[in-house]
């Protein structure tokens, strides 16, 4: 599953450890600025009225000839259920993109998949933007039957988006219910860990893309919602895995 409608490609190898993170979040009240530079953690919420949309930048895919924009809703951000037509011409995808200002840091997502089969709610990392076209990003889809994790890059003799497979991770996921997905990435290392819910967390690095500071949301597919964003400095998903209390496993 990927956003290009491209043939699937078999994943490369790679490490998980296990973890449950609880979360909390928390409403940011109407006019106060969503801003990545203060202290402790970023908290947004993308109900109607309380977040600041100046700091976000949409974006488009190279095929797209306008930029696609998500529907605000009372209490999320989204897409709607994208016509047929939509589907064929690859333009059920909208992009949101965010500049934390920090390089080493984890963001978390409250979110909720569609009913429509495919419908794969999206988070990208490390992007290169040119006139406002995705040029190459780390992109992760979660679908209900599936968390699937790619390379974007624009083609340059074609212009088109190509997909690189990188990982997948096989769990069930009900639509309709709220979900977090969780991804801690450092600039210095090269690498992101990825988790959503209580998964196991899956660790990439040296994929292509060293991470920078900006993040984003990618509705793809069908209809997605995004409810709140957290940004925690520095992070807290292990890089590695420690024994569980009262022994080895």
């Amino acid at each position: 599953m990927n956003c290009s409608g491209r043939n699937r490609r078999r994943s490369v190898a790679f490490a998980v450890v296990v973890l449950a993170l609880p979360v909390f979040w928390v409403r940011v009240p109407g006019g106060v600025a969503d801003s990545a530079k203060q202290k402790g953690n970023l908290k947004v919420s993308f109900a109607q009225g309380a977040w600041d949309r100046s700091l976000w930048t949409p974006l488009r895919l190279p095929h797209q000839s306008s930029t696609p924009q998500f529907i605000q809703r009372k209490d999320s951000l989204g897409t709607g259920a994208f016509t047929a037509a939509q589907r064929k011409q690859k333009l059920d995808n909208v992009l949101l993109m965010f500049d934390t200002g920090l390089t080493e840091a984890q963001f978390e997502v409250e979110f909720s998949i569609g009913p429509e089969h495919g419908t794969a709610p999206g988070f990208f990392l490390a992007p290169t933007v040119k006139d406002g076209v995705l040029d190459q990003a780390v992109c992760v889809f979660v679908a209900s039957y599936t968390v699937a994790t790619w390379l974007a890059t624009t083609d340059p003799k074609t212009g088109k988006t190509t997909y690189k497979h990188l990982a997948r991770l096989n769990r069930w996921r009900d639509p309709g219910k709220r979900h977090v997905f969780r991804c801690r990435y450092s600039a210095r290392r090269n690498a992101v860990l990825l988790q959503v819910d209580d998964s196991d967390v899956l660790m990439l690095r040296d994929v292509g893309a060293r991470p920078n500071t900006k993040i984003g949301i990618w509705g793809c597919h069908g209809t997605c919602d995004f409810y709140r964003l957290l940004v925690r400095p520095g992070g807290n998903l292990p890089w590695a895995a420690t024994p569980p209390e009262g022994g080895r496993n």
